[in-house]
């Protein structure tokens, strides 16, 4: 009895080692790649926690990924670092919105973006912002043409990047 669990408790170890090993050797490729350090050493702190961003991690690294695949799952792997640090917060209460109000909250989502996309082109581009800001380029890529608004530390992010006031870039529509 006692030798078959410490024969479990070795295999486990074991299959942790593999694992952490695995999501090195992947990591040195993201940096290879020009992710920034910081990406790659948050992402790889909590893929040990967390078997989604793990998965994420062999995706990225499959032969099936293309450039542009890897470049959405960057963006994935951003937003879920995203939802874990918020969930570390605690609960958020939100405001209600009534159905009514939606037509023009997506006005002012469009134009909010219109207007950050605007000022990160005055700062050099998607590019060199996403690399001041240490965010992952398809990850401001995609915050900028998608429909949904950006969550507040990413703007701050931004706002630091860009060197402006973050009253200018924070919207009340922020998640």
């Amino acid at each position: 009895m006692i030798g078959d669990t410490m024969l479990k408790e070795r295999h486990v170890s074991a299959e942790k080692s593999d694992k952490t090993k695995r999501l090195y050797e992947i990591a040195l490729k993201m940096l290879k790649n020009g992710l920034s350090d910081k990406f790659v050493v948050t992402a790889c702190s909590y893929a040990h926690e967390y078997e989604g961003l793990f998965n994420l991690f062999l995706l990225w690294d499959s032969r099936a990924a293309n450039v542009e695949e890897k470049k959405e799952i960057i963006a994935d792997i951003q937003e879920l670092l995203d939802d874990i640090v918020e969930a570390d917060k605690g609960p958020i209460v939100k405001p209600k919105i009534e159905f009514k109000e939606l037509d023009d909250i997506v006005v002012k989502i469009r134009v909010f973006k219109e207007k950050l996309r605007s000022l990160i082109d005055r700062h050099g581009g998607v590019t060199a912002v996403s690399k001041k800001a240490g965010i992952p380029q398809p990850s401001l890529s995609r915050l900028l043409s998608s429909g949904s608004m950006p969550r507040r530390a990413t703007l701050y992010k931004i706002a630091n990047a860009l060197g402006v006031d973050e009253s200018e870039i924070v919207s009340e529509w922020v998640r």
